[in-house]
């Protein structure tokens, strides 16, 4: 064994332990809970309400004939694994719960059905709620997940086995409390010097957590020590991670899909399907579905904020309307992705002359191929780039089958080789109008963050993690996120 780890001399950590009551699991689903049976009960009671006030002789009081239906509603939500549901990303949780909202309609409709009770419910009541039950709930989870986050009281307990990098970047991705689990502290055999004393602190050596998973402080035990050997880990989890009614293995696997993947008994040993859904057929198919639904409707809604926008870029500057950039695609083909015009017509000369000018931006085009203060960048431009709208005329790129509402950014020639091996998860699909760079903060993140986030898109790809996008779409183009 290596040398013990170097504790924090802070009295202050052996008071904040017990701020993690042994029941906060419990106090978490009740807060979810509550939070679903007052969103579900206030979708129903709207619904049954403008039913009402369209046909006055639809009672009210078919509010409490919903009620079945709104019990099964919560079962299937805690048979889908909702409550407490930490550790769930956000296109998983969209995903269980839009199934157990629809299969628990389905059964109703079924059961008025064969009931001959058909006439005692509104078609329409449940159409509505069907329709809004899944994103008010979400919407209400990611709220309460909000203001909750940082209460002491919030979260499943959890203690961390390891002190190295991937232990860190455990400790800060479950800080914020949104994925519903609480670090308390670490223990670890090796030096912890390097332990960052914002983080949890270190609680001993791993003789420690049997202690504290007797004293019912923790749930988890997450052990991330990658560096270990296999028979290692399997004598941390056998001598101490007894106790703990939940231990979770976080191995060293960059590179390789992390949503969705299933453990599988081979013989006594543990495999991992890893979902292959760019091989699926008919995945693919739904998603271009969609692609040619909505891009259908959005250019019908959009058209006269399209015809707005020409006349405003042709009033304000010589050029074309429309700019057209060969770009690398699905397969390796190039196409022209269409764009507002967002520059003057001579943006190579001003580009040129303002690198010459201000040669301490220089490394920050060859960085990013982006400039925060873009001297080519027109009036109008600015304004579109800001919220994004310059890339509209994209669904028309969509609609002939070039890109995708949702996809890897589009990329340049130039691009191709910071791609590295990348590049060939990235012509797996249509590039899309937004995707995941699009939804992390856009320019204000590094070109190798957008590397990794295509990356991580391509190998995680779902029609749920699309949705998630599309729905974090509305929220940046609206704020403005990250939009230069």
């Amino acid at each position: 064994m290596g040398a013990k780890p170097a504790l924090l001399n802070k009295p202050s950590h052996s008071l904040a332990l017990p701020q993690f009551a042994s029941k906060t699991h419990w106090t978490t689903a009740a807060c979810i809970f509550a939070a679903d049976l007052v969103t579900l009960s206030l979708v129903f009671g709207l619904g049954i309400l403008g039913r009402h006030l369209v046909t006055p002789t639809y009672h009210l009081s078919s509010y409490f004939e919903i009620f079945p239906c709104l019990a099964l509603l919560l079962c299937a939500f805690w048979i889908q694994g909702l409550y407490p549901g930490v550790l769930l990303h956000a296109a998983e949780e969209m995903r269980r719960i839009f199934f157990a909202i629809t299969i628990v309609f389905l059964v109703m409709a079924s059961t008025t059905f064969l009931w001959h009770n058909a006439l005692a419910y509104s078609r329409s009541v449940f159409l509505i709620t069907w329709a809004a039950g899944s994103p008010l709930v979400l919407l209400t989870r990611h709220i309460l997940r909000r203001t909750l986050g940082e209460k002491p009281w919030w979260g499943v307990p959890a203690l961390v086995l390891g002190s190295g990098p991937p232990a860190q970047r455990v400790v800060r991705t479950l800080r914020d409390g949104m994925l519903g689990v609480k670090v308390i502290g670490i223990v670890s055999d090796e030096n912890a010097l390097s332990w960052e004393e914002v983080l949890p602190p270190v609680l001993g050596d791993f003789s420690a957590a049997s202690g504290i998973a007797a004293s019912r402080f923790a749930q988890y035990a997450i052990i991330a020590m990658p560096q270990k050997s296999n028979v290692e880990l399997r004598h941390v989890i056998q001598d101490y991670c007894h106790g703990f009614s939940h231990v979770l293995l976080v191995p060293d696997f960059p590179g390789l899909c992390s949503l969705g993947v299933s453990a599988c008994e081979i013989g006594g040993e543990v495999g991992f399907e890893l979902p292959q859904r760019l091989f699926h057929r008919s995945a693919a198919a739904i998603k271009r579905g969609l692609d040619l639904l909505l891009a259908g409707l959005v250019a019908i809604a959009i058209s006269p904020l399209f015809l707005i926008i020409c006349i405003a870029i042709k009033a304000t500057s010589r050029g074309a309307v429309f700019y057209g950039q060969s770009r690398y695609g699905r397969k390796g083909e190039i196409f022209k992705a269409l764009k507002f015009r967002s520059m003057a017509p001579d943006a190579d000369a001003l580009l040129a002359e303002y690198l010459a000018a201000h040669p301490e931006h220089l490394f920050e085009w060859q960085r990013d191929h982006k400039l925060k203060d873009d001297p080519r960048v027109t009036r109008v431009g600015k304004w579109l780039r800001r919220f994004s709208l310059d890339e509209l005329p994209q669904i028309l790129n969509v609609l002939v089958g070039q890109m995708s509402l949702v996809g890897p950014r589009p990329i340049v020639q130039a691009e191709i080789k910071k791609y590295g091996r990348g590049y060939d998860l990235y012509t797996r699909v249509r590039p899309g109008i937004t995707g995941l760079w699009q939804v992390s903060g856009r320019s204000n993140t590094t070109y190798d963050e957008r590397v990794a986030l295509d990356e991580y898109y391509v190998r995680n790809w779902s029609i749920w993690l699309d949705a998630y996008i599309l729905v974090r779409t509305v929220k940046v183009v609206i704020t403005a996120d990250g939009a230069y």
